[in-house]
């Protein structure tokens, strides 16, 4: 009887990935201590792909199949990141293919805030991110809007805070 109340929990367990086990596996790409939530429930994936977000304090770990992609913070909170992580690679050694942190037509939640309020709004990705920072489309209306690629993986629209804030 107790076999049979486990094997729901097995095929549950099988077919997603644990955050403790995405934990270990950032924290041995980064060489830092990774901020995975733990409720965070993600399809299991083969073989993910890791590679750092803009601004070296989160890492992209994408799968593809299933499709998916998660970014999780690294370090210490509040502390720089470490030194270890820009030290140069030895010529010969391969370069992984640097994936981006967003897709042409990846659905992208845009952030625009203020003093004490945040507002977002759907969007998608006319093309890939580069340098931070990503062409956007808003899913309604059709306005065309470029976002940055925060620290903490968010999308965000900046320079309009003296605007919202009326300075």
């Amino acid at each position: 009887m107790t076999t049979l109340a486990l094997f729901p929990l097995l095929m549950v367990s099988a077919v997603m990935l644990a955050p403790a086990m995405l934990q270990l596996q950032i924290e041995a790409f980064s060489g830092q201590p990774a901020q995975v939530d733990p409720r965070l429930l993600l399809p299991a994936c083969a073989k993910p792909d890791f590679a750092w977000a803009a601004g070296g304090r989160s890492v992209v770990v994408h799968c593809a199949a299933p499709e998916w992609r998660v970014f999780v913070p690294v370090g210490e909170r509040g502390a720089p990141p470490s030194a270890q992580l820009f030290e140069a690679v030895p010529a010969q050694a391969a370069q992984p293919a640097v994936v981006p942190a967003i897709r042409r037509g990846d659905r992208v939640s845009l952030e625009i805030g203020g003093a004490g309020f945040v507002v977002a709004m759907d969007t998608v990705a006319d093309s890939d991110a580069s340098n931070g920072r990503v062409p956007l489309r808003a899913t309604t209306g059709g306005r065309r809007l470029y976002g940055a690629i925060d620290d903490d993986g968010h999308v965000r629209l900046h320079g309009l805070s003296k605007m919202v804030n009326g300075r």
